[in-house]
C-alpha cells in the first residue's frame, strides 16, 4: 500500500526562467505576470518563452495586447517543474518526475509491484512447499531487508522498479508463508479465528502506514521506516517451530514429534507416546489416492464452471478492494486521514465475519457484501460533497473486505482435497491480476471522473450475482474428490429442472 504515499502525485506546475526587465520596453509589466501569461498554457506544455519576450521586446505589444488579440504563439514542453509540498513531500513523481509524458510510469509502477506479487505467490508459494515453511520465511525477511533498503536510494526510476517488483515477491512470499504457517499451527475449530486475526493484524499495519508517512513525508524514508523492522524478526529463527503439518507431508516424523511435545509442555499437558503415534500416522495426515491430480480437473465440465465463478471473484474483490485502497488520495479532504479510515473499516467488517459467517453461511453473506459494496462504489462516484463521497467509499471498502474474506475462507471450502491447493494457487493468481489492474482502471477517471467507481461497483455487483451459483459450505464437511464437489451442483440443477417442470404441468 505505500504507493499511495511513496508515488504519491503533488500538484505542480512549470518551472519558468527568471528574465531581466531592466529594459523600459517593457512599460510596468512584472516578472510574475510574464510568469503567469506562459503557464496559462498548461504545466505539460507552455507559451514559449523565447516569443512572449520577443514581442514584449519590440514595443509593438502589451502583455494584454497579445493576451485579447489572441496573438500564436508557439508551444514548448516543460522540462523543469515546481512541486507543492502542501500535502505530500518528496515522492518518486517529484524525484523522478512521473508526470506529464511520463505520468503513465507511475501507474506502471504499481501494476509492476502486483506483478511482483503474483510471481511471489507462485514461486515461494512452491518453495514453501518443498523446503519448508520456516526456511522460506527467511529468505523473504531477507529479500524484503534488501529490496526496500536499495528502492530507498535509487539514484533513477529504472533502478527502483525491479527492486520494487522484488518487495512486492518477497512481501507477498512473507505474508503467504506465515498465514499458512498460522492456519497450520492451530486446530480446526480455531482456523476461521486464526485467519481473521492474521487479517485484522494486517489492517492495524495499514492504518500504522498513514501514521509513518504523515510523520516522515519523504518517500525514502518511508521506505526505510517500512523495511527496517524486518530485522525484529530475527529471534523467530529460535522461536517459531516449522509447520507440524508439512514436517508430516515430508515424512519427518521425528521433528514432528518433537515440536508436539515442547508445544504440549509449554500448554501443561501431558502427552502419551500412544497417542503421539496415532496423531502423526502416515493414514491420518494423508489422503490416499492413486490418481494424480492437475489444473485440468478443476476443467472439468462439472467443474469448470464452479472454478471460474471463484477465479472471477477473487479478481473482482482484489481489484475493487486495491482499487478503493490506492484511490483514496482521489476522494477529497486529507488523504492521510482517508488512509487510516480505510484500514479502520476492516477490523469492524472482519469482527462481523466472525461472528456471522458460521450462523448465517457463506453464500448470502458474500452476496449481500459485495452488491451493497458495489451500490456504495457507483453512488459515490456521482457525489461531489466531499463528506458523502468518503462515507459512501468506506462503506464500498467496509462490504469489500468482508467479501474478500468471505471468497478466502470459501475457495478453501469448495475446492476438494485432492486440488485444492492447486485451485487455491489459481485464485491467488487472478487475485493478482486484479490487483495489476486496478491501478489502470484508476487512470480512467481522465475519461470521466466518475468512470473507476462505476466499474468496480458495476463488476463487484455482477461478481455477487454469480456468487449465488457457487454451494454452501458452511457447516459441511470439505469435499475429498472432484465428485463430492460437484455433487452439490448437480442435485441443484435436478431440483430446479423438477420445480420448473411442476410448475409448468400446474399451470397448463
Amino acid at each position: 500500500m505505500n504507493m499511495v504515499f511513496v508515488g504519491a502525485k503533488p500538484e505542480f506546475k512549470c518551472s519558468v526562467s527568471n528574465f531581466n526587465l531592466s529594459d523600459s520596453v517593457y512599460g510596468n509589466i512584472t516578472e510574475k505576470e510574464i510568469h503567469t501569461f506562459i503557464l496559462e498554457q498548461g504545466s505539460c506544455e507552455i507559451y514559449s518563452s523565447d516569443d512572449t519576450i520577443k514581442l514584449l521586446s519590440s514595443g509593438n505589444y502589451t502583455l494584454e495586447q497579445i493576451r485579447s488579440n489572441n496573438i500564436s504563439l508557439s508551444t514548448e514542453k516543460c522540462d523543469n517543474w515546481i512541486y507543492s509540498r502542501e500535502v505530500y513531500g518528496p515522492t518518486i513523481v517529484t524525484q523522478f518526475d512521473l508526470i506529464c509524458d511520463n505520468d503513465w510510469l507511475r501507474s506502471t509502477s504499481k501494476t509492476l509491484y502486483f506483478f511482483g506479487r503474483l510471481l511471489g505467490a507462485v514461486i515461494f508459494g512452491q518453495l514453501s512447499d518443498i523446503f519448508g515453511r520456516k526456511p522460506m520465511l527467511f529468505v523473504n525477511l531477507f529479500l524484503l531487508l534488501v529490496a526496500g533498503c536499495v528502492a530507498s536510494a535509487s539514484p533513477s526510476f529504472f533502478v527502483f522498479i525491479p527492486f520494487y517488483i522484488l518487495q512486492g515477491a518477497s512481501q507477498t512470499g512473507l505474508f503467504l508463508v506465515a498465514y499458512t504457517m498460522g492456519t497450520e499451527l492451530v486446530g480446526p475449530s480455531y482456523r476461521l479465528h486464526a485467519g481473521f486475526l492474521v487479517q485484522s493484524a494486517y489492517s492495524v499495519g495499514f492504518m500504522t502506514l498513514s501514521i509513518v508517512a504523515y510523520l516522515i513525508r519523504d518517500w525514502r524514508y518511508i521506505e526505510l521506516a517500512i523495511t527496517l523492522p524486518v530485522i525484529l524478526f530475527l529471534p523467530y529463527y529460535w522461536l517459531l517451530p516449522e509447520s507440524i503439518r508439512w514436517l508430516l507431508s515430508k515424512n519427518q516424523k521425528e521433528k514432528a514429534q518433537e515440536i508436539i511435545r515442547k508445544v504440549a509442555k509449554i500448554n501443561k499437558v501431558e502427552i502419551k507416546e500412544e497417542m503421539l503415534e496415532e496423531m502423526t500416522s502416515e493414514q491420518n495426515n494423508t489422503i490416499q489416492t492413486d490418481k494424480k491430480h492437475t489444473i485440468l480437473d478443476l476443467c472439468r465440465p462439472k467443474m469448470l464452471l464452479l472454478s471460474l465463478n471463484v477465479w472471477f471473484n477473487w479478481l473482482i474483490n482484489a481489484m475493487v478492494y486495491y482499487g478503493l485502497t490506492l484511490g483514496t488520495d482521489n476522494l477529497g479532504g486529507d488523504p492521510y486521514i482517508n488512509f487510516c479510515i480505510a484500514g479502520a473499516v476492516e477490523i469492524p467488517s472482519y469482527i462481523l465475519c466472525m461472528l456471522l459467517l458460521n450462523r448465517l453461511g457463506r453464500k448470502k453473506p458474500l452476496f449481500v457484501s459485495m452488491v451493497i459494496g458495489g451500490g456504495a462504489c457507483i453512488a459515490s462516484g456521482f457525489v461531489d460533497s466531499v463528506t458523502p463521497k468518503i462515507i459512501l467509499a468506506m462503506i464500498g471498502k467496509f462490504c469489500i473486505t468482508a467479501s474478500y474474506a468471505i471468497i478466502y475462507l470459501m475457495a478453501a471450502e469448495v475446492f476438494p482435497t485432492v486440488v485444492r491447493n492447486i485451485g487455491m494457487g489459481v485464485s491467488s493468481m487472478c487475485a493478482r491480476i486484479g490487483g495489476m489492474l486496478s491501478p489502470q482502471i484508476l487512470e480512467l477517471s481522465i475519461i470521466w471522473g466518475p468512470l473507476p467507481l462505476v466499474l468496480f461497483g458495476g463488476l463487484s455487483i455482477l461478481a455477487g450475482g454469480l456468487a449465488l451459483f457457487l454451494p454452501e459450505t458452511a457447516g459441511k464437511p470439505l469435499p475429498q474428490t472432484i465428485e463430492d464437489a460437484t455433487d452439490g451442483t448437480r442435485k441443484y440443477v435436478k431440483l430446479v429442472l423438477y420445480s420448473y417442470k411442476k410448475i409448468k404441468s400446474q399451470k397448463y
